[in-house]
């Protein structure tokens, strides 16, 4: 067993991945796959995106172009100390990551739960009808915290970013994983498919049960980490 950690080791040393997280959100919303990745030995940056302090006034005129540039930043400095690069972008991370791949040669990327469409009625209504029946209410109050959450320039930025990159979907050339949860209330299911049927390179969609949005915080975590670090593994 020992013999094996050290081979895989020897396989991932040198390579490195640079996991973005969503719009709002914080590096807690992509931790276990963070760790997951450095328990195997991966060169892993993570980094915090211009106006993403969880203070709603520090991301007031804040622009798209601020946020792809925080996350180009550690993307240069992680292709200095690894010899291959990996991009992982949660939500609107994953919209980032497109832009970058546009610009930089990376060895693949991936996507989690990245929005084209979002906003699914089905799902959101579905929840509320859950946190009645259970007397939780957890998802209610998630919808009226998000409600004015954010300022009105950033969800213009937001709204921006996710035009600009639309049109970059198809200039990807690197492998894709693209992962989508079923039930997600945030970005609607279709969006893996729309970004599935616009990538012309080697590309793979995966769904799961049971996730909601923010996938790496679900029961799913797990299996969705093993199944990123297989892609990444089957490419080096």
């Amino acid at each position: 067993m020992q013999d094996k950690v050290i081979t895989l080791r020897k396989i991932v040393d040198g390579i490195g991945c640079l996991i973005i997280h969503g719009f709002g959100g914080n590096f807690e919303e992509v931790r276990y796959l963070a760790e997951y990745l450095k328990k195997q030995g991966y060169n892993v940056s993570c980094p915090s995106l211009k106006g993403h302090t969880g203070i709603k006034g520090d991301l007031a005129g804040v622009t798209y172009s601020e946020w792809i540039n925080s996350a180009e930043e550690d993307l240069v400095k992680l292709k200095e100390s690894s010899e291959k690069v990996f991009i992982v972008g949660f939500s609107m991370g994953g919209l980032i990551g497109i832009n970058l791949c546009e610009k930089y040669d990376v060895e693949g990327l991936v996507t989690l739960n990245t929005p084209i469409y979002y906003w699914d009625i089905k799902n959101i209504v579905s929840n509320v009808i859950t946190d009645f029946r259970t007397k939780d209410f957890q998802n209610i109050k998630r919808y009226m915290n998000s409600s004015g959450k954010f300022p009105i320039s950033a969800l213009y930025n937001f709204r921006r970013l996710l035009s600009i990159t639309k049109n970059k979907i198809a200039k990807v050339k690197c492998p894709m994983l693209i992962v989508q949860a079923r039930d997600d209330d945030t970005v609607r299911v279709t969006s893996a498919k729309y970004i599935f049927d616009k990538i012309n390179t080697e590309k793979k969609l995966n769904y799961y049960d049971n996730s909601g949005h923010v996938i790496l915080t679900s029961p799913s975590a797990k299996q969705v980490s093993e199944d990123v670090e297989s892609f990444i593994r089957n490419l080096i």
